[in-house]
C-alpha cells in the first residue's frame, strides 16, 4: 500500500507542474456523474435464536458518484433511494417453512464540500454521509428475530485529494485518493443491559483513482474513473455464545464510465442553461475475497457470497441553472444476477444488492 501511495504522489507532482487553470466553460461542459446506487457491503451474519441471518449493510461512498474530474469550488448533495436492498432471512417455521429472504428499500444522503489550491489544480473534499439503513443497535427481541429493523444513523466520514494532472483542449485527466474513516456506528445486541453480541467496525477504507474526460465536440461528452478500494484490517465480532472472531472484508475494484449529449446550451442566460441526456455503465467486482475464522458461520461479502460482479446501468439527465447550479437525476438498474448458495441452503444475490434506485445530485459552484 505505501508503495501505491508513493507513485500516486509522484504522478501529481508531475502531472500538477505542467496544467494550467481550468475555465469554468471548459468544466461546465463534463456534469458530474449520478453513479448507481453506492456500493452496499453486506455483512452477513449468523443469530442462533430463530435462525436469523443478518445483513448488515456498509455503505461506501464511491468516487463516480456526484463527482467530477475536474477540481472545483463547490458546495453539494447527492442522494439514493435504493430499492428491495437484500437485508437478511428468517428461518421461522411453522409460519415461514424453510424461511425466506428479506429486503427494504433504504436511503442515503451525502453533503459535499470541495474546495480548490494551486490556482484550481487541486482540490480537497470533504463527504458528510447519512442513512436510512439496516439498524446497528438491537435492543428488544422482536428486533433480534426480525432481519429488517432499519434506522437513521451516521456514515463513514469521507475526505480526499484530486489533482488535475494533464489538459488540452479537449482532454483532461486527474487522480486523487479518497479516505473514508470509521465513524458509523458499531452492530450491537443489546438485551435487558448485556451485550450478547457486538461487531466493531474500526476499519478504515482507503480508495486511490484516476479519472478522465473528453469533449469530442460542442455537444458530446464522455468521462470515467477506476478506483480500487482497500481495507485497514480485520473486524472483530464477540459472541457470548462462542466468543470472539474476525473476519476480513474484500478490496473492491470500480469502473464508471459515462456519456451524455447536450441538448440545450445557453450559457450566459438565465434560468435553464444546460440540459443533456446521460447514460452511465458501472462495473463493480471484489478481485480478493473476505476471510474468516476457520470453523465459524459469520461471513463477510466475498466469503459467503463467492466472486461478486455488479455491473449497473444509469440514465438520466443532467443539467445548469445561472451556470451556477448543476443538478442531476436519474435512475440506476442491476445488469446482473448471480445466485451464490447460503448456509442451510438458502440461495442469495451475490451480483446484485437492489432491484433498482433513484438518484439525485445538486450542486452549487463558486466561480
Amino acid at each position: 500500500m505505501r508503495k501505491l501511495f508513493l507513485s500516486l504522489s509522484f504522478l501529481l507532482a508531475l502531472g500538477v507542474q505542467g496544467v494550467s487553470a481550468q475555465t469554468w466553460e471548459d468544466a461546465y461542459a463534463v456534469p458530474n456523474m449520478l453513479g448507481d446506487g453506492g456500493l452496499l457491503q453486506p455483512n452477513l451474519l449468523n443469530n442462533a435464536i430463530g435462525g436469523v441471518w443478518y445483513n448488515i449493510q456498509q455503505h461506501t461512498t464511491k468516487i463516480c458518484e456526484n463527482n467530477s474530474v475536474i477540481p472545483r469550488d463547490r458546495i453539494g448533495f447527492h442522494f439514493d433511494a435504493v430499492q428491495d436492498v437484500q437485508t437478511g432471512r428468517a428461518n421461522i417455521p411453522p409460519a415461514e417453512p424453510g424461511g425466506s429472504n428479506r429486503t427494504r428499500n433504504l436511503q442515503e444522503y451525502r453533503f459535499w464540500g470541495e474546495k480548490t489550491f494551486f490556482n484550481e489544480n487541486i482540490s480537497l473534499d470533504l463527504i458528510v454521509p447519512l442513512y436510512y439503513s439496516t439498524d446497528r443497535f438491537l435492543d428488544s427481541r422482536a428486533e433480534v428475530n426480525n432481519p429488517t429493523p432499519l434506522d437513521s444513523q451516521f456514515g463513514d466520514l469521507a475526505f480526499g485529494l484530486k489533482a488535475l494532472v494533464w489538459e488540452d483542449e479537449d482532454k483532461a485527466y486527474s487522480a486523487g485518493v479518497r479516505v473514508e474513516a470509521p465513524t458509523a456506528p458499531d452492530f450491537i445486541v443489546d438485551l435487558g443491559g448485556q451485550v450478547e453480541d457486538r461487531i466493531d467496525m474500526d476499519v478504515w477504507y482507503f480508495t486511490p483513482w484516476i479519472g478522465g474526460q473528453w469533449t469530442p465536440g460542442p455537444d458530446w461528452f464522455a468521462s470515467g474513473f477506476v478506483s480500487y478500494q482497500l481495507n485497514s484490517g480485520t473486524m472483530t465480532r464477540v459472541s457470548q455464545r462462542r466468543g470472539p472472531n474476525v473476519f476480513r472484508q474484500p478490496t473492491y475494484l470500480f469502473v464508471d464510465l459515462a456519456i451524455g449529449r447536450w441538448i440545450v446550451q445557453r450559457e450566459g442566460q438565465g434560468g435553464l442553461t444546460s440540459l443533456a441526456p446521460v447514460v452511465e455503465l458501472h462495473y463493480t467486482t471484489t478481485p480478493t475475497n473476505g476471510t474468516i475464522d476457520p470453523g465459524e458461520d459469520d461471513y463477510s461479502s466475498g466469503e459467503l457470497i463467492g466472486k461478486t460482479d455488479y455491473l449497473n446501468i444509469t440514465g438520466g439527465f443532467n443539467g445548469t441553472i445561472n451556470d451556477d447550479w448543476q443538478f442531476g437525476i436519474g435512475a440506476a438498474l442491476p445488469l446482473r444476477t448471480g445466485l451464490a448458495q447460503g448456509p442451510t441452503g438458502f440461495e442469495w444475490n451475490s451480483d446484485r444488492t437492489f432491484s433498482w434506485a433513484l438518484l439525485a445530485n445538486l450542486n452549487y459552484y463558486f466561480r
